[in-house]
């Protein structure tokens, strides 16, 4: 028996995690799922009905089930029978009614075409969430939250910018310190993008990245105003590997030279500008911690997010490609750029960190910092 939240599962878990585990169960998404349990606590309004189209043990089913009173009803569905099995045997194992759950064993894209009036649907695909982001976007509510996960962040952060290209009809960045991030908003660019099609306004309000996957929050709202005003916050990003400039552009702004040095400008996207969190709901998150049980992991991520959400910044700095890019032959420590720069930690990189100072500050206090000899208390 395994343990997770509330829940007692009977799978047994290999050394290596894959697709072709009987009952599909990866014990390293834990996180996913404690903060899947946060985002619904969140939501207004009581009996709620959660849609897990892609249901596998069924884990996450059963801890909405067991750990949030105002979930009223999951729908689960997989298209693999012996994952159903082993779901009717588990809701059984926690004494879990079966009136509150609605079972299917369909094509996860066929079944959410017909499903309307989900406050929350979780794509969470075992590898890209691509096939399903056209069907995802009509059950869930006006109001209510769409979550999507994105295991092939190698794709989205630039390691196969060819693949990125045919999937998500953008370009990545794989040169810049903030490439987790490039891959984050392209991702969200995708998913509003599709609501769009529908006049859908699909709002990221919590986006984070860990280990190998990346998960967004949307709400939803409708309109074709509302949508308009997502669209516009779609738009390019501009690098200097010389000077480390970046800047988001619409399509009209891009230009080949940097402003700063001279240097030929990278060109990422289309990509998303706007902000990767709502704050309220970031607070709201971090309030609630208390009312499951989570990681340890879960809640050192919420803490960095917390902070690190205070910064609306497009992308971040990195000491190492700042040694880098200004030939600095040795490295003051990470608390000195965080006074220095003003800056925040980001949950992206260890030694990453966001500033709102402009770029042109930026490089100003740097040259003014190695003109005195790169000596930490100028």
């Amino acid at each position: 028996m395994i343990r997770e939240g509330k829940v007692l599962l009977k799978v047994e878990v290999p050394e290596v995690v894959s697709s072709e585990m009987p009952v599909f169960y990866n014990p390293a998404m834990v996180v996913n799922r404690d903060i899947s349990l946060l985002i619904v606590w969140t939501m207004e309004g009581e009996e709620l009905v959660v849609c897990d189209p892609m249901g596998a043990s069924g884990v996450r089913s059963l801890r909405f089930l067991l750990e949030v009173p105002k979930v009223k009803k999951v729908i689960y569905n997989d298209i693999d029978q012996r994952a159903v099995e082993s779901f009717k045997e588990h809701l059984q194992v926690n004494q879990v009614p079966e009136e509150k759950v609605e079972i299917y064993s369909e094509d996860a894209s066929l079944l959410l075409r017909k499903l309307r009036n989900c406050h929350y649907v979780d794509i969470d695909p075992y590898g890209s969430p691509i096939p399903f982001l056209d069907s995802a976007v009509f059950p869930v509510s006006r109001g209510g939250v769409l979550s999507v996960t994105a295991t092939d962040t190698a794709v989205l952060s630039g390691t196969y910018p060819s693949t990125c290209q045919r999937r998500y009809s953008s370009k990545p960045l794989l040169e810049c310190e903030f490439y987790h991030e490039v891959g984050i908003r392209i991702l969200i660019k995708k998913v509003v993008e599709e609501g769009a099609k529908h006049d859908y306004a699909l709002k990221p309000i919590f986006s984070y990245s860990y280990k190998h996957h990346f998960k967004v929050f949307f709400r939803k709202d409708i309109g074709a105003r509302r949508t308009d005003k997502l669209i516009e916050k779609i738009g390019y990003l501009l690098y200097c590997t010389h000077c480390l400039y970046r800047e988001g552009v619409s399509l009209e702004g891009i230009k080949g030279q940097c402003p700063h040095c001279g240097h030929k400008l990278l060109v990422a996207g289309p990509l998303w500008l706007g902000e990767l969190w709502e704050k309220e709901t970031v607070e709201r998150v971090w309030s609630l911690r208390g009312a499951i049980e989570l990681s340890e992991e879960t809640v050192k991520l919420l803490k960095k997010i917390r902070r690190e959400s205070e910064v609306n910044s497009l992308g971040f700095y990195s000491p190492s490609y700042i040694a880098r890019a200004f030939k600095l032959a040795q490295l003051p420590p990470k608390e000195f750029f965080l006074k220095f720069f003003e800056g925040t930690p980001t949950h992206f990189s260890p030694e990453g960190f966001r500033t709102s100072l402009e770029h042109g500050e930026f490089l100003r206090r740097l040259h003014e910092f190695i003109q005195k000899g790169g000596r930490t208390n100028p």
